[in-house]
């Protein structure tokens, strides 16, 4: 009883909490304190509970059943510079963005695993100070993406060398975007949300103890929301006229493919190297429709996107300093992919880096607690004025970094 007890808990706690990031696109990758320590470079990696999200094939390493609940704190930072002297430069919202994470482990037999993984695949935190009233409003004052992928897996050891893995993701997306309506000078609120179904897999090969390779495969879901949109009449002394109407579009969430490989050049040093190809040229326009039509004209309005395909590499390194003391340290350079033409306020991402580094701690035979802290930056992006799509003044967003810090705690039954 005490264990279904245990991890009900442990995801009813992973629920209660909000989701956002401050990612490449609107992916993420922070799903542990071990994993985002070492760079995300865990496909190939010796396995905890959370490889249920980096690789499930690897959780054939696991013995017994195990429990992991974690969560990482993101507090990013950027300025928006306008080239106008009429304009005030603007920075982002003082704001920290959270992402839990759940997972349980179970071995069913010499040959067969389960996991159970609770996670975020996407989440997306932009907010502008004073947005109501910033040069950029037209374009985006604030947008939110709050997902959480729930993904069983079954995983299969069919030797010592090369175990496999296939799993099913049931995902629920919360959509959110304010922005003001030019003209009418009317703010909109933008509220839905929707569930999709897509599926993974994942191969580990270790031929040696020294040597493995890894390669996990996550499927591309088109995620439709529907919700409320809220209109709100500005510049008015008396109570603001307020409207509500029904909204609804599609979100992807793109494919992806990982592979990696892990070697050890000694006994307590193990280094890892992955690439991560995302197909983000599935996010070609978001397109939202109206009901009643947005200020009576306009049924569907939809914003060209034409984002391109991108890289991520990754690396990692872990060093057992002590049989319950592991040392780690990461690097990570990942391509944006927006398109210069279609850049936007609601997604200000260029290629950005991470250099992150954490520590485990064995506390006994049942416990580990590991933790991690990252620095992120990215290169600044110079936005052209383009009135078509409402920005309407010449800016760059400069010094864009976000600190990251993170907690994950396992238990073996």
């Amino acid at each position: 009883m005490r264990k279904p007890l245990f991890l009900l808990c442990l995801v009813l706690v992973a629920l209660l909490l909000p989701l956002h990031a401050h990612a490449s696109g609107y992916a993420v990758y922070e799903w542990s304190a071990r994993g985002t320590a070492l760079g995300g470079a865990m496909v190939a990696r010796d396995a905890d509970p959370s490889s249920v999200a980096y690789n499930p094939a690897n959780i054939t390493d696991l013995p017994g059943a195990q429990v992991q609940v974690g969560a990482t704190a993101i507090k990013p930072a950027a300025t928006m510079d306008f080239k106008s002297a009429s304009q005030t430069d603007r920075d982002f919202s003082d704001a920290i963005w959270g992402l839990p994470t759940a997972y349980y482990t179970q071995q069913l037999n010499d040959h067969y695993w389960f996991g159970f993984g609770v996670f975020s695949r996407v989440g997306l935190g932009t907010e502008y100070a004073g947005g109501d009233n910033w040069a950029g409003r037209y374009n985006c004052s604030y947008a939110g993406i709050q997902s959480l992928t729930f993904n069983p897996n079954l995983a299969m050891k069919f030797s010592d060398q090369f175990s496999m893995a296939v799993g099913v993701e049931a995902t629920y997306l919360r959509f959110m975007y304010d922005s003001t309506v030019p003209l009418a000078d009317v703010k909109q609120e933008i509220d839905a949300d929707g569930w999709a179904y897509g599926l993974n897999a994942g191969a580990r090969y270790k031929p040696y103890d020294w040597l493995a390779f890894g390669l996990a495969w996550r499927s591309q879901i088109d995620l439709k929301v529907t919700g409320d949109v809220d209109f709100t009449r500005k510049k008015v002394t008396s109570p603001p006229t307020i409207s509500q109407g029904g909204i609804s579009g599609t979100e992807p969430l793109p494919e992806s493919v990982t592979f990696g490989v892990m070697v050890k050049p000694i006994d307590r040093l193990s280094l890892e190297a992955d690439v991560v190809w995302t197909r983000w040229s599935a996010y070609e326009a978001l397109t939202m429709d109206y009901d009643p039509a947005l200020l009576g004209m306009y049924p569907t309005v939809s914003k060209e996107k034409d984002w391109k395909n991108t890289w991520r590499f990754q690396f990692g390194a872990e060093y057992a300093l002590t049989d319950s003391v592991d040392l780690r340290a990461g690097y990570v350079y990942d391509q944006s992919p927006i398109n210069d033409k279609y850049e936007d306020f609601a997604v200000p991402c260029s290629d950005r880096q991470i250099v992150s580094v954490g520590a485990g701690w064995k506390v006994d035979q049942n416990w580990v607690v590991d933790v991690f802290y990252g620095y992120l930056w990215m290169v600044d992006r110079h936005y052209d004025a383009r009135p078509v799509n409402y920005i309407n003044y010449e800016v760059e967003r400069e010094d864009a970094h976000a600190h990251m810090a993170g907690l994950s705690v396992t238990y073996k039954f």
